[in-house]
């Protein structure tokens, strides 16, 4: 399912960016400047209608959900697979199974069962990758992966513990959406078509924030101030790029080390024609993220959007969001969802010496642990 495509010498001239900057490369590839300053975040509504089962452009349905999240309505999940609105849900009591892959335990993934460990009940997801695994392999993508009933809105939530102080992932969870043969997200340093798909990872850097990064057919190159890519324009940088678009929301707080907390996010596709798709993210149910038509506030520099405005000599005054063009036809729709724990050895090495650095005494094991997923049309809610 994943494509992690072979880029030496595109990493050699420019992946060394990727860490000096708030937000993380491409899988292979290149990343860019942290937003700067701005105000929270107006997180859209839970009661959104979801759109899930609506045939053409449009980016909202004509249902509304019952009132509260899931989570509020199935306490401890009990039952919470079942509802209408959940797509897929897994809470690793089970074993393998629910997943299209990997169906059994892999060298970096495996699933197991320890109450005192897991989040709730026994079971939970191990991902770990050490030291001696980037010694051997350049790239590694630590990855479980499903397709599910496509939608054109789509909310998602797992529990996640990163035990260890080590280098975070290159690139972490990602969601796809696609037409209905369309299986092609990941490629690096390409533009998708907007009738076939569109996907976005979250991420986390070195300073265990984190930001959306975004592939769309609309999204900006990085060579051009203006996001464009002629040759010879403002900012030029020589070479011709198309990376993910960063967004990174100001103000975060770092994740907790050695605990679990709850991820939840929402990404909306736009109605064709309109910019009025969406993404927005929780921490532990607090709004951190949000970007939908005029919202927030922020400059385009290139490939990057900062919330409030940049400080570069060629940031131009912030101005409201415009909201995202994700397509171009009706039938790409969310559709794929992956825990994608993906390193990359020198960018991981450039991490680790970072954190050294910074006095950090930097664990040998990459482990995150993940529990009680659920992908669904309406907002699940963190389990209670």
């Amino acid at each position: 399912m994943m494509n992690h495509p072979q880029f030496p010498l595109v990493i050699a001239l420019i992946l060394a960016a990727c860490d000096s900057t708030p937000s993380t490369g491409g899988r292979g590839g290149h990343g860019g400047h942290g937003g700067q300053g701005g105000s929270g975040p107006d997180v859209p509504s839970p009661h959104a209608s979801s759109g899930g089962n609506s045939d053409g452009g449009g980016g909202n349905g004509d249902t509304s959900p019952p009132p509260g999240t899931l989570s509020e309505r199935y306490p401890d999940d009990v039952g919470i697979a079942g509802d209408p609105a959940v797509l897929f849900h897994d809470d690793f009591e089970q074993g393998w199974g629910r997943w299209d892959g990997p169906a059994a335990d892999t060298r970096t993934l495996r699933i197991e069962a320890d109450e005192a460990t897991a989040h709730a009940g026994q079971g939970y997801l191990r991902s770990s990758v050490t030291t001696a695994d980037l010694a051997e392999e350049t790239y590694i993508s630590s990855s479980t992966w499903v397709t599910h009933e496509r939608a054109d809105t789509i909310y998602w939530r797992f529990h996640v513990r990163f035990p260890e102080l080590a280098p975070n992932p290159h690139h972490w969870v990602r969601m796809a959406a696609g037409a209905e043969g369309w299986d092609a997200s990941g490629l690096a340093n390409t533009v998708p078509p907007g009738d076939e798909g569109f996907w976005f990872d979250f991420d986390t850097n070195t300073d265990d924030v984190f930001n959306f990064y975004v592939y769309w057919y609309k999204m900006r190159s990085g060579r051009c101030n203006d996001g464009t890519a002629t040759p010879g324009c403002a900012g030029d940088q020589g070479t011709t790029y198309h990376y993910g678009n960063g967004f990174q929301p100001p103000g975060q707080a770092p994740f907790p080390r050695d605990r679990w907390f709850c991820v939840e996010m929402h990404a909306r596709a736009n109605t064709v024609g309109q910019s009025d798709g969406a993404l927005a993210f929780w921490i532990d149910g607090v709004p951190i993220g949000d970007y939908r038509p005029g919202h927030p506030d922020g400059t385009w520099l290139r490939d990057q959007f900062h919330t409030g405005g940049c400080d570069f000599s060629a940031c131009t005054p912030p101005v409201p969001f415009g909201g995202f063009d994700f397509r171009s036809s009706g039938d790409v729709r969310f559709k794929k969802f992956a825990l994608d724990a993906y390193y990359e050895r020198d960018s991981d090495a450039r991490r680790r010496a970072e954190m050294e650095e910074r006095g950090m005494t930097v664990s040998d094991a990459r482990t995150i642990l993940y529990d009680d997923v659920v992908v669904a049309t309406e907002r699940v809610g963190c389990r209670r």
